[in-house]
């Protein structure tokens, strides 16, 4: 009884075969959705290749909307979900650093500067470059400082001796 209730099971269920309950992977074209791409590069008109970027939305300016690395001419896109003042942080690694504001409407986005939030119209992007010490915390900015003064204290003894 039990082989016959066992063949029938396996008759029904090769004949029958169900669909796994797994996913699967798809992809779509986005075109309507206020998509932001752009493009960041160092003053001599290089690219910032691979550099880090935090996007920072409207609504939350601590805890990042997004995350990721520019490409290796430079570019980084993300989609923008609200309008308003989106901001994006990217950095090397290296010193040099880009904080831009993206204005998004409902419409299309577009770059603003300090300047115009204030009425006053200068350039296309909000650039703010420590072109020394990037976003370094206030301990490395010390013990380099510190640095500084000790080098030259000591050249002026050597200096001085050497006189």
């Amino acid at each position: 009884m039990h082989r016959i209730v066992l063949f029938a099971a396996c008759v029904w269920m090769m004949a029958a075969p169900l669909s796994a309950f797994a996913h699967g992977t798809d992809f779509r074209l986005i075109g309507k959705e206020t998509v932001v791409a752009a493009e960041f590069f160092y003053s001599d008109k290089a690219s910032m290749q691979f550099a880090e970027v935090l996007v920072f939305s409207p609504e939350d300016d601590r805890v990042e909307y997004q995350n990721g690395r520019t490409d290796q001419n430079g570019r980084f896109a993300f989609l923008a979900e609200t309008p308003g003042d989106w901001h994006v942080k990217v950095n090397d690694g290296m010193g040099h650093a880009v904080h831009a504001t993206v204005a998004v409407s409902a419409e299309k986005p577009e770059a603003k500067t300090a300047g115009e939030f204030l009425g006053n119209r200068l350039n296309e992007v909000t650039k703010k470059k420590d072109s020394l010490f990037g976003e370094a915390s206030m301990g490395i900015k010390l013990v380099f400082g510190l640095s500084i003064l000790l080098n030259l204290l000591l050249g002026l003894y050597v200096w001085k001796r050497k006189s």
